[in-house]
């Protein structure tokens, strides 16, 4: 890795553990866990974010659109999102590496509901807005994580993440405990993203979901949208987390979500996040 790595500016101790969690990642031995790099710059159009995730940037900048404002995280911040959103995202790679490189922590259900046990009658609720948070102050929690994650021990690591969602609560981001119930359509993306090469059928989806296709489309029609649509969502979403968590090339990404074409693949997903997935490819 290049001596010139953004986060080499950071405290001591924020520079320590980022560098652990690069040395993580780039062992390709990561659970629980993804690894997200790029190597130009883009900015991906309304990305559907179905839970509460949390983001490190560890070479180069994250930006995101959050209610007509940018959020601006780099190495050294978290980038918290506390509860299902749909954003506007850039990622830029670092000026001396050429690369952008983060890890992502999905929230899993168990964790957060682990978290609410813990506060119990106390607590409280308030607006899940995303946010930049500065590392420093949960350096405990995600080093507690990482000697967990090196040990293979999914248990501790989840518990250190209970710690880490307490934290946070306690600074003010409530939002993040607030109870949401999944959308019909993100509950359908959920279903696809398991096997989104698979030809699923409307008689499929209605019998998994246990509704009536006349309920399924009046349900989803409320939401704004059709099987149709989320199906095809699904499946682009998954391109989108392929293409930016593998080495993978578009051909390959565009039959592991179902298109035999991988020129319609392409078209497809420009259309729907306005990058071309070759800007995206990091074989």
């Amino acid at each position: 890795m290049s001596a010139n790595v953004s986060y080499l500016n950071s405290p001591p101790a924020t520079h320590q553990l980022l560098a652990r969690l690069s040395q993580l990642v780039e062992s390709g031995e990561v659970f629980a866990c993804v690894r997200v790099q790029a190597k130009c710059a883009h900015t991906l159009h309304a990305v559907s974010m179905d839970a509460a995730l949390i983001v490190l940037p560890l070479e180069g900048k994250k930006r995101v659109r959050y209610q007509h404002d940018w959020i601006h995280v780099s190495p050294g911040e978290i980038f918290l999102v506390p509860h299902p959103q749909v954003l506007d995202i850039e990622n830029i790679p670092d000026s001396s590496t050429g690369r952008y490189l983060a890890i992502g922590l999905p929230l899993q259900a168990n964790v957060l509901e682990a978290a609410r046990q813990l506060i119990g009658d106390r607590i409280t609720y308030a607006d899940g807005a995303v946010a930049s948070v500065p590392l420093i102050d949960h350096l405990r929690d995600f080093n507690d994580w990482l000697d967990a994650m090196e040990h293979h021990d999914v248990a501790r690591a989840r518990l250190a993440l209970v710690g880490l969602i307490l934290r946070l609560y306690e600074q003010g981001h409530r939002g993040l405990l607030q109870p949401v119930a999944p959308t019909l359509a993100a509950r359908i993306r959920a279903m696809i993203a398991i096997d989104p090469a698979r030809e699923w059928s409307s008689q499929e989806v209605e019998a998994h979901l246990a509704m009536s296709g006349a309920t399924l489309r009046r349900k989803l029609a409320t939401e704004g949208t059709g099987l149709r649509e989320v199906v095809m969502d699904a499946r682009l979403s998954q391109g989108l987390t392929l293409l930016s968590t593998t080495d993978l090339p578009v051909k390959a990404v565009a039959a592991r979500v179902g298109y035999i074409s991988a020129s319609t693949f392409a078209k497809r997903f420009t259309e729907r996040y306005g990058v071309e997935p070759s800007q995206l490819c990091n074989e």
